[in-house]
């Protein structure tokens, strides 16, 4: 869904001032006019900021691959630095 914001809104990890062409999902759309937050964008021109790329849903996570995943090797404890001295 196309829109324009009515009023300086932070979305998607910008601040998008009042005016400017964005494209989000139906849902969030629509919360958004019901807020008067914004109103449809029927201009022809492309919208500045594409908000729907962030909605993708990440990877379930498995066992696989929180095994996959290096963990970090542990921190040195202080008595460790004195003997190490």
């Amino acid at each position: 869904m196309k829109l324009k914001t009515l009023k300086p809104l932070y979305l998607g990890g910008r601040t998008l001032v009042e005016g400017t062409s964005f494209l989000t999902s139906e849902q969030h759309g629509r919360q958004l006019l019901q807020k008067g937050y914004a109103e449809p964008d029927e201009g022809k021109d492309e919208a500045l900021v594409d908000l729907t790329d962030s909605e993708a849903d990440p990877a379930p996570m498995t066992s696989a691959s929180v095994a996959a995943t290096p963990k970090p090797a542990p921190k040195a404890k202080a008595a460790d630095k004195k003997k190490a001295d």
